[in-house]
């Protein structure tokens, strides 16, 4: 997943400065992480159980660590700073891939003062830039593992499974993204990945 996953960093912290939000305010729901037990990773705070599909690999939390410590550092760079002491501002979930086919998933937790809305029409407005490197298409609100997302699919350009959908919604001071990718845009194959999630108070 090493290929996309710096594209993924760089779109996150884009939209984050087109917004203007990125990283502002303090929260009064302290963020806690989700954990692993057996194929299950069980999340209170995003209220949210994944169920880890036969032949998926899933990335450590040493590999989350670095990812969310490299997208810290780049938004400190992109803001003025100098990037050494960075404040911590995204927190990478999970991470999961079918190693065959290309299709995964990612969680990405980040301290974000706006709207789910204005996410998503930074997303627009990044992909409107001159030398974007996705497109978008049109957000619809759905249901998934019992809570409402505005969901907004893109198609990123040179990697290796371009389809991408992410939903996202708004708790507290952050901003909850799931990102599902795709070798192909069909329906199918994202309705397949959304069934493995559910929601934790549920179970």
């Amino acid at each position: 997943m090493k290929r996309r996953i710096a594209p993924l960093l760089l779109l996150s912290i884009l939209v984050g400065l087109l917004s203007g939000c990125a990283g502002q305010g303090a929260s009064d729901m302290p963020f806690t992480a989700g954990a692993w037990s057996g194929d299950h990773y069980d999340s209170a705070f995003l209220d949210l159980r994944f169920t880890l599909p036969e032949g998926w690999e899933a990335s450590g939390a040493d590999q989350l660590a670095d990812m969310s410590a490299a997208a810290d550092k780049a938004l400190d760079l992109q803001k003025g700073g100098n990037g050494e002491h960075p404040e911590s501002i995204y927190h990478y979930e999970l991470s999961a891939k079918d190693p065959e086919t290309g299709a995964g998933v990612l969680v990405l937790v980040n301290a974000y003062s706006a709207s789910a809305t204005d996410y998503t029409s930074g997303l627009q407005k990044g992909a409107e830039a001159e030398g974007a490197s996705y497109t978008v298409g049109s957000t619809e609100t759905v249901t998934l593992a019992g809570r409402r997302y505005l969901m907004v699919p893109l198609a990123m350009e040179g990697q290796e499974t371009p389809y991408q959908r992410q939903y996202v919604r708004k708790d507290g001071d952050y901003l909850i993204t799931v990102m599902l990718f795709a070798p192909t845009d069909s329906a199918e194959a994202f309705t397949e990945m959304e069934g493995f999630f559910t929601q934790l108070s549920g179970s």
